[in-house]
């Protein structure tokens, strides 16, 4: 099960953006769901290599991150973008200052997830809203690429809090008007191939395999390349696509508002 492994995000910065865009459907979604215009200042917590920070120019956004090598390399894509160094558990901004934050596949990173969502109720103005994008249970167990590394089902799903545990945090944290908005399109998963997973730069930007042995790994690997000349993983994957894209979704976005000025 999930254990204490430490994630060097600093020498992940480096190969980050191998499988990770900005989700144009997502961003959709958080534009609605928190109600953004032109005069909206947003918190991007967690920001990583800035893609959504990026994506959500519509407002003005404050990227923060406690890896100065994602901020570098979101520096080096978007000179112009406002970024942060500091840590989510203890943000560096005054209350009330922000109309709306949202973490982009963050939570499950974080340890103190309590501390982490006070702080951000704290730095948001009364009735903003927060948008925590995840994974959810059913979400994770329908992801084709578990059938070539189980161990990383198990890792994972021991350390990505599910949607409702998420509700309660958010809840416990102060946020009311709590809901859920599920990703039915996710390009990076609607794209990926399972050629992709034999290239180690690509699964390791990828925190399941932080938690893999290399015999894990390996054992995937080899399965997958044994599937791609039998032709067993065109169905295997194309299972597992029809399944996100008509059932369960490939991720989810679960938000609430800010209820009073005070906590």
């Amino acid at each position: 099960m999930a254990d204490n492994t430490s994630i060097d995000y600093d020498k992940v910065s480096r190969i980050y953006d191998t499988g990770r865009v900005a989700n144009v459907k997502t961003i959709e979604k958080l534009i609605k769901l928190l109600h953004v215009d032109c005069n909206s200042v947003l918190l991007d917590l967690g920001c990583g290599t800035g893609n959504y920070t990026a994506a959500l120019q519509q407002a003005s956004v404050i990227g923060i991150d406690v890896s100065i090598g994602m901020l570098e390399q979101a520096r080096a894509k978007c000179p112009t973008l406002q970024l942060v160094f500091g840590d989510v558990i203890s943000l560096p901004f005054y209350s009330e200052m922000f109309d709306g934050a949202f973490a982009i596949q963050v939570l499950h990173h974080v340890k103190e997830k309590d501390t982490f969502l006070k702080e951000a109720y704290r730095v948001l103005r009364n009735r903003a809203y927060i948008a925590i994008h995840q994974c959810a249970h059913k979400q994770i167990r329908a992801f084709w690429f578990y059938h070539y590394f189980p161990r990383g089902l198990e890792e994972d799903l021991a350390r990505i809090p599910d949607s409702g545990e998420i509700a309660s945090m958010l809840k416990k944290a102060g946020f009311s008007d709590i809901g859920m908005e599920i990703c039915y399109r996710d390009e990076v998963v609607a794209h990926e191939t399972p050629e992709r997973y034999l290239d180690k730069n690509y699964r390791d930007s990828i925190s399941t395999f932080a938690f893999l042995t290399e015999e894990d790994i390996e054992m995937g690997c080899e399965k997958i390349r044994q599937d791609i000349v039998s032709g067993a993983v065109e169905s295997i994957v194309q299972q597992s696509k029809t399944k996100v894209a008509n059932n369960v979704g490939g991720s989810s976005i679960i938000y609430g508002r800010k209820s009073n000025s005070s906590y």
